[in-house]
């Protein structure tokens, strides 16, 4: 699984997960990529909070589909 790091926040399985120092952030971002279950490995690391990333690409295709509507 895909995992990635910047400063003490990781972001793996469409959620960014928090942690208290970078050295936590980086064993979470290793226990991903070879174990697969960002869960678990948020527990073991110590994760402060886990926030769901939102489709902004999505969004705003559905927005634009709104505005592009039918014409009156």
């Amino acid at each position: 699984m895909d995992c990635s790091v910047e400063g003490k926040v990781a972001f793996a399985d469409g959620n960014s997960y928090h942690f208290a120092t970078v050295d936590a952030a980086l064993a979470f971002a290793a226990c991903v990529k070879s174990s697969g279950n960002p869960a678990q490995c948020a527990a073991t690391h110590g994760s402060t909070s886990r926030v769901k990333l939102e489709d902004v690409q999505a969004q705003e295709e559905a927005e634009r589909r709104e505005d592009d509507g039918p014409a009156p």
